[in-house]
C-alpha cells in the first residue's frame, strides 16, 4: 500500500500518479506493464515514485483495490434488493455490466488481474478466489435451505459453472455481451437446457 507520503501529496499530482497508473495496468497485465511508462507520462522521475510506494507490486496493488472499491460501489445494489438467489445474481451481473461501461479502464484492470500470470500475484489471486467461493457457498447454502435450488447439487459444481460462465460474461462485457445476451446465459443457468412447460425464460424488468 501507499506510503504516507503519497498522500501528502497535493490531490491534482496523486490523482494524476493514479490515472497513469490505471492507464498502464488496463492496457497491459502486471509482468508487462512498465513503471517508466507510466512516471514518464506523469513527468516524474522514477526516483520519485518509489518514496510513494515500495516498487510496481506495491503500486499495482493499490491501483487494483481502487478499481474492486469502485466495482463494489456498483455490486452492493444487488444485494440490497428483495429477492432470490436467481434476481440477485442478475442484479449482480447487470451492475458489473454498468460498471464495465460506465469505468472501462478499471473494468480493464479488475480483468487483468485475473489473467495475470506473475508468479508475485499468484497467492493473491488464490486468496481472492478461495474469499469469494467461500461467500458463493454460504450465499447458495441458504437458497438451497429455502427450497429455491436444487439441495442435491453440489455447492463446488455449482460455483464452478457460476464462475466459469461469470468470468466468460464479465470478459466479454462491451463486445458479445449485452443487456439481452447477458440475461439468456442466466435463464440457462437458471432452468439449464432441459425443455420446460410454458417455455420459461428470463423476462425484461
Amino acid at each position: 500500500m501507499p506510503k504516507t507520503t503519497f498522500f501528502n501529496l497535493p490531490p491534482a499530482k496523486r490523482e494524476a500518479i493514479e490515472k497513469e497508473a490505471i492507464r498502464e495496468f488496463a492496457q497491459n497485465p502486471f509482468e508487462h506493464a512498465s513503471l517508466s511508462r507510466i512516471v514518464g507520462r506523469c513527468g516524474i522521475a522514477k526516483g520519485s515514485m518509489y518514496q510513494y510506494f515500495e516498487d510496481k507490486l506495491d503500486l499495482y496493488l493499490y491501483i487494483v483495490e481502487l478499481a474492486y472499491a469502485e466495482k463494489r460501489r456498483y455490486v452492493r445494489r444487488a444485494f440490497e434488493i428483495e429477492g432470490d438467489i436467481f434476481e440477485v445474481l442478475r442484479a449482480y451481473y447487470r451492475q458489473s455490466l454498468l460498471f464495465s461501461q460506465e469505468h472501462p479502464d478499471l473494468h480493464k484492470v479488475t480483468r487483468n488481474f485475473w489473467e495475470s500470470r506473475a508468479q508475485h500475484l499468484h497467492d493473491t489471486i488464490g486468496e481472492v478466489r478461495g474469499e469469494r467461493a467461500s461467500d458463493f457457498e454460504s450465499f447458495l447454502r441458504k437458497a438451497m435451505t429455502s427450497g429455491i435450488v436444487n439441495s442435491g447439487l453440489n455447492p463446488e459444481a455449482v460455483f464452478f459453472a457460476y464462475h466459469a460462465v461469470g468470468k466468460q460474461l464479465i470478459d466479454q462485457f462491451g463486445e458479445t455481451v449485452d443487456d439481452k445476451f447477458l440475461c439468456q446465459v442466466l435463464d440457462v443457468l437458471k432452468y439449464g437446457l432441459m425443455v420446460r412447460k410454458g417455455d420459461a425464460r428470463c423476462e425484461d424488468d
